[in-house]
């Protein structure tokens, strides 16, 4: 069954399966955003992987478990916030961004780190409809600390690259920014360092943490035409494959739970999937 999250206010979900991990990132790629694939095609650094026939369903000893699956939005104003566990050996990333981030102050949605646990939350004062996804992972090996990049600031480096460090978002903001189809945040590496920037318009940015997690299984953009909304496969999971948000633009501000950029599990077909809505682009990187 596809379980699609913008359908909820509040989904707090098992693990999706028993072997998943989940933090990545890809090389930094040297299209131009305004232009860089037809709506509705993807661009990526490895072909979508075809499920083989005979994929073995067995652990992996370095696999990494699930941390749980969450989803929050809301159009009441303020700050609105709910504990999802902690954060010792777990560290949580975005999946999904739904919604309007336009207003006459900031808007940002997300996850933090308080008082030992993970906090989800949407925050803005345009009473309109926000929402956010958030998959959180059972490690935290060398975590990094939070890093924030902001619009007109050089890209923000998040550290050196090594053999197991994926790096992926944990929050967007906004007082302007995310209002044009060129406008984008995100996370790469150019085979040295990672790094957290983008390009806006206007006043916004967004967060990201790097953690280590074994295996890059590759990433993927997915760009929406407009108007409209599509679903596509991203990676497919024989066991121990999890897929989260390394990038995100576009234009949010419509009030729509249903109008953004999502990525889900389909059990039914064993593939993670990426939804996209109306000119909005999503980078995703799986794991595992």
């Amino acid at each position: 069954m596809h379980t699609n999250h913008f359908a909820r206010k509040l989904f707090l979900a098992a693990p999706l399966c028993l072997f998943a991990v989940g933090c990545g990132g890809d090389p930094m790629m040297d299209e131009t955003l305004s232009g860089e694939a037809p709506a509705g095609e993807a661009v990526t650094e490895t072909a979508t992987p075809v499920a083989p026939e005979d994929a073995s369903l067995a652990t992996s000893e370095q696999a990494v478990t699930l941390g749980g699956t969450y989803w929050w939005g809301t159009s009441n104003n303020g700050l609105t916030s709910t504990a999802i566990g902690t954060s010792t050996g777990r560290t949580c990333f975005l999946t999904g961004i739904q919604g309007n981030l336009k207003g006459t102050s900031w808007a940002s949605a997300g996850v933090y780190q308080y008082a030992g646990n993970w906090q989800l939350f949407v925050n803005h004062t345009n009473s309109k409809a926000l929402g956010t996804g958030v998959q959180c992972l059972n490690t935290a090996t060398n975590r990094t600390a939070e890093m924030a990049w902001y619009k007109g600031q050089a890209a923000k480096l998040l550290g050196a690259v090594t053999a197991d460090r994926r790096c992926f978002l944990t929050q967007v903001e906004a007082a302007g920014g995310f209002t044009s189809n060129s406008d984008y945040a995100r996370v790469w590496n150019d085979g040295n360092n990672w790094y957290l920037g983008g390009n806006l318009g206007a006043s916004g940015g967004a967060r990201a943490i790097c953690v280590d997690v074994p295996t890059a299984q590759g990433g993927w953009l997915w760009i929406a035409g407009y108007p409209g909304t599509f679903t596509h496969n991203l990676d497919y999971n024989p066991g121990g494959v999890a897929c989260l948000l390394s990038g995100i633009g576009g234009n949010f501000s419509t009030s729509d739970f249903n109008d953004g950029v999502s990525i889900d599990y389909n059990s039914g077909t064993r593939y993670w999937e990426m939804t996209v809505s109306n000119s909005k682009r999503g980078w995703s990187n799986c794991v595992k």
